[in-house]
């Protein structure tokens, strides 16, 4: 019987490679604001730093994620 839902081993490596692009493009734009290399118009200057700070939220959600799973079932 063929069915169509995705194996273990698939949905792990989709939710790595899915981590690592997030976490990767994240540090990325953090590194370009930080070094000066992004260049804004004044009046969004504001709303960039509130949604990088929006972003810096979700990788705590990110590693949280990670380190949950990474404890044995009786720890958590």
């Amino acid at each position: 019987m063929i069915t169509n839902q995705p194996t273990e081993r698939l949905v792990g490596f989709a939710q790595i490679a899915i981590s690592v692009l997030f976490l990767l493009g994240y540090f990325a734009v953090l590194g370009l604001f930080l070094l000066g290399l992004v260049k804004t118009a004044p009046e969004w200057r504001d709303a960039l730093i509130a949604l990088l700070g929006v972003i810096t939220g979700a990788v705590g959600t990110v590693m949280s994620f990670w380190f949950a799973r990474s404890r044995p079932q009786g720890q958590q």
